[in-house]
């Protein structure tokens, strides 16, 4: 298992470390207060084939007679079998303690300190009255008074030694652990602020591009409106502040271009909305998109004569100026054609240079624009 041993109360499995300690040893009785449960708790490991037996005990019943042995300042004190308050019964299936039964074994008891105030835990060490505790098998020499004060003094200290430590560090975890929950509480909190600001962010962008577009309503006498794509779209703009302008300014050129022959309010979407503009020849949106009021109406003829061709072509129609013409919308002659392309001929070849994949059909195939093309190469 993937846990520290030390977020327990120490004392729950201190009987452990004490076999452990002592692998001869006959019985170890942890007696403990528990914070948790705010009661008196009680654990016992038992020698039992070869191994250890773990039970836990039902103390609370004998309190009033374990409370001298809590209270008692000794840090240890070794009984007999006729002074020790209780034995463990093992004959029920719920273990309990009976009070002053006969024992055969010496036992040392260790008092160390415990959750509650001026109380202490209790751990009783049942020993063989011979060294066979210690690895020693082929002496019947009882243990000496000066033995049992140095196992006595090791004992304790090392007990003792091996609580705090588990205490110490079980108060480190927690220093630790609160020091992380307030950086996750701040971090939390940091991102819901910065979510926060971003949202807020996103709606003065929206309100900023709202103002642009009842400008050009007021200039261009048309209703702009965005729908909830594109402003979703623009509260999440993370570029210049100051390029915002241009780029609804675009947005405007292109849906006005769009829906130049339908009147009424014009919807934006988010794809007629473009962060980044680029050409084929990789030049800037900033660069390579001209003056709206001056190549408005250019644009806009490129694209019906575009629309147009496609139409003709889609009839298996020869692409003559009669042909295109009579596939506008609304039907004009080839001359009215001409003379279009000559009043527009500046503007064209400066988009048709700034916009190399557009128009393709007509720049390929529509001789009256091709002229203008093949006359702006020779001169």
């Amino acid at each position: 298992m993937h846990r520290f041993d030390f977020t327990d109360n120490p004392l729950s499995d201190l009987h452990k470390t004490a076999i452990n300690i002592l692998p001869g040893i006959e019985k170890v009785v942890a007696i403990y207060f528990d914070p948790d449960t705010n009661s008196l708790r009680g654990v016992a490991s038992e020698k039992n084939k070869g191994g250890h037996k773990v039970k836990e005990l039902e103390v609370n019943s004998i309190y009033d007679r374990l409370l001298p042995f809590m209270k008692d300042k000794t840090p240890y004190t070794w009984y007999n079998k006729n002074s020790i308050p209780f034995e463990v019964n093992d004959k029920d299936s719920t273990p309990s303690i009976d009070i002053f039964t006969e024992l055969e074994n010496v036992v040392l008891l260790i008092r160390l300190q415990g959750e509650q105030k001026g109380l202490h835990d209790l751990v009783f060490l049942y020993f063989n009255e011979n060294p066979s505790n210690f690895g020693v098998s082929n002496s019947d020499n009882p243990l000496s008074t000066e033995s049992k004060s140095i196992i006595a003094f090791l004992l304790y200290n090392s007990l003792k030694s091996i609580v705090e430590s588990k205490r110490n560090n079980k108060k480190a975890l927690r220093f630790h652990n609160e020091r992380t929950r307030v950086i996750l509480e701040q971090t939390e909190k940091l991102s819901t602020e910065l979510q926060r600001t971003h949202d807020n962010y996103g709606l003065s962008l929206v309100k900023l591009c709202k103002q642009y577009l009842k400008e050009h309503e007021r200039k261009n006498k048309r209703s702009y409106v965005l729908a909830q794509d594109a402003i979703e779209k623009i509260s999440n703009y993370s570029g210049e502040l100051k390029d915002l302008e241009q780029i609804i300014e675009e947005t405007v050129d292109y849906v006005n271009t769009l829906y130049f022959d339908i009147p009424g309010e014009i919807k934006i979407s988010e794809w007629h909305i473009n962060f980044n503009i680029e050409n084929a020849s990789g030049i800037s949106h900033h660069e390579e998109m001209p003056s709206a009021d001056k190549y408005t109406k250019t644009i806009s003829l490129l694209d019906r004569l575009e629309q147009s061709a496609l139409r003709v072509k889609k009839h298996n129609l020869k692409l003559t100026g009669s042909n295109v013409g009579n596939h506008f919308d609304k039907p004009v002659s080839a001359p009215a054609i001409s003379d279009a392309l000559y009043n527009h001929k500046g503007k064209i070849i400066t988009l048709l240079n700034r916009f190399p994949d557009k128009w393709e059909t007509i720049r390929a195939e529509f001789r009256p624009l091709k002229n203008i093309i093949e006359k702006n190469s020779a001169g």
